[in-house]
């Protein structure tokens, strides 16, 4: 294989790290050319992203990415990365995954068990594929990405480095290899990600489970989790408390409920999204041949106003439909789908003028409440519990009906809250160069050992730590500066400004000490003088 190395040459020729068995995880180029990693055309340099064309910046940013992973997890096996620009479908923004699997080597805590080619290394000590890539990812080409590194993504635009950080994360074991649409484990044999799903409504782990189970289980949203005590840990660290749509009356109906949230109005929130829900009709027209599709003013407003309204899916927009019921009078709207599935459908759509909080939820949901109007609503928030958790604590394994090829079981439940990193969509809440979550405390659980030290550059110890239980990685982010400013820096005098800047920042952010900042920078002055 010819591995294009992705990284710029270092300008200041040193070991930059200094970190014994940190991971040296190595994109390596396969686009051609004047494309992808290697678009000639002018960027200007933004968000520390010192780069001067999109290919240059692309290129910076997967070295970052593999410079943060690669401070966090310990291995003495170099992970090599193929990366590349791709038409994607529409709107996937990239894929990753292991190209090799291994089971029954020594160092596999489960026999009869697959692990992705890195982790497998990792745990052996021994390149099982030499000559090739341990993971392949490769990226749109036609989505606005934002190439900086400091996580103030523009409106508009997506950060490149939380969609790298997500892959990577996938191809280092963030991926199980199962088919959900058949159950069938990969040649009959399940993975170590799957020795960790467990099934709530059936009480089994996959593994445990016949094919047909392990089907249906591919499909049970919102009962599928992962049960590595690391990944409950870090979940009760990074998770917030439960809050839900639930119903109190009528009994029969009472409970909490999925939902979906739209992106138009206000957020719903126990304050402004409580009371009486009832079904608003209007007419039947041109603009929406149902009665109950809210498409057009509601016959009964006079019902509706004050209350939350009730309408089917279909005919027209969703935000055509909230500023019906909006006009109306309605505190709120409640959108019932009109085809099966779970999890309820997010609602997309623009319309400054809407301010009310609208929520959508199944098909069977829907059917089941207005069947029972009028009925008491709102949103509450249990303490006691975790948003995107099952009662014991443990995140929620993103399972919808129908299955979703290349998202289903491979992710955390999009019901999470705060939004994670392995969430299946990348969200404007990110900033994975500072923060990962509850990532790699469920790598962690599946064999990889995290470096929980601090971070050393030029072979000096700054007293960061690389990264905290709630996946906090400061430590990981000075590393990976730290190599990116000695590649782009022409001396020592430019490279210790530049980190003094860096520091600076760090600083009024309140993520390092004063005492951490100091020796940050006294580490370094020591460039030049670590061990090649």
């Amino acid at each position: 294989m010819n591995k294009s190395i992705l990284s710029l040459a270092v300008a200041i020729g040193v070991a930059m790290t200094g970190m014994a068995h940190a991971g040296d995880i190595i994109p390596v180029n396969f686009d051609d050319p004047g494309e992808g990693y290697n678009d000639p055309a002018a960027l200007a340099p933004a968000g520390g992203n010192p780069g001067t064309s999109v290919g240059e910046q692309r290129r910076i940013v997967a070295q970052f990415a593999a410079d943060l992973w690669g401070t966090v997890l310990v291995s003495d096996v170099p992970v090599y990365v193929g990366a590349q620009f791709n038409p994607l479908a529409p709107n996937v923004l990239g894929s990753a995954g292991a190209t090799f699997i291994f089971r029954d080597f020594d160092g596999a805590a489960f026999p009869g068990t697959w692990y992705s080619a890195a982790l497998a290394e990792s745990l052996t000590g021994e390149d099982l594929t030499e000559g090739e890539i341990d993971i392949i990812s490769q990226f749109s080409s036609t989505f606005a990405f934002y190439y900086g590194l400091d996580g103030n993504t523009p409106a508009g635009q997506l950060s490149f480095l939380d969609v790298v950080m997500h892959e990577f994360g996938h191809g280092l074991g963030f991926q199980n290899f199962e088919n959900e649409a058949t159950g069938q484990f990969q040649s009959g044999f399940p993975d170590v990600y799957s020795q960790f799903t467990f099934d709530n409504s059936t009480g089994q782990f996959w593994p445990a489970m016949s094919v047909p189970q392990r089907q249906a289980s591919a499909i049970n949203y919102g009962n599928v989790v992962f049960t590595g005590a690391n990944a409950k840990t870090g979940a009760a660290l990074t998770l917030g408390p439960r809050t839900g749509f639930r119903v109190t009356a009528p009994a029969g109906v009472a409970g909490f409920y999925e939902y979906g949230t739209a992106s138009f109005g206000a957020l719903p929130t126990p304050a402004n999204f409580s009371g009486t829900a009832l079904i608003a009709t209007d007419d039947s027209n041109a603009a929406g041949p149902s009665t109950t599709d809210g498409c057009t003013a509601f016959t009964n407003a006079g019902a509706i106003a004050g209350n939350i309204a009730i309408v089917d899916r279909g005919g027209c927009g969703f935000a055509v439909k909230a500023a019906n019921a909006q006009a109306a009078g309605a505190t709120g709207m409640i959108v019932a789908n009109n085809a099966p599935g779970n999890p309820p459908p997010g609602m997309g759509g623009v319309d400054p003028t809407v301010t009310i909080p609208s929520i959508s939820v199944t098909q069977s949901d829907g059917a089941l409440l207005k069947a029972n109007v009028p009925l008491t609503v709102g949103f509450a928030v249990d303490p006691s519990l975790l948003q995107g958790a099952d009662n014991q604590g443990r995140p929620r394994l993103y399972m919808p009906n129908p299955v979703a090829p290349g998202s289903s079981g491979s992710h955390y439940d999009t019901a999470l809250s705060p939004n994670a990193l392995m969430e299946p969509a990348i969200n404007d809440s990110l900033n994975a160069a500072l923060f990962i979550d509850n990532s790699a405390n469920l790598l962690k659980d599946t064999g990889w050992r995290l470096n929980t030290g601090t971070a050393q550059i030029n072979g000096c110890n700054t007293e960061v730590k690389v990264i905290t239980d709630a996946g906090v990685i400061t430590g990981a982010n000075v590393v990976a500066t730290s190599n990116l400013i000695a590649r782009t820096s022409a001396n020592k005098d430019q490279y210790m400004a530049r980190m003094e800047t860096y520091r600076d920042g760090l600083l009024a952010a309140g993520l390092i000490s004063g005492r951490q900042g100091g020796k940050i920078m006294s580490c370094a002055a020591k460039i030049g003088k670590a061990p090649k």
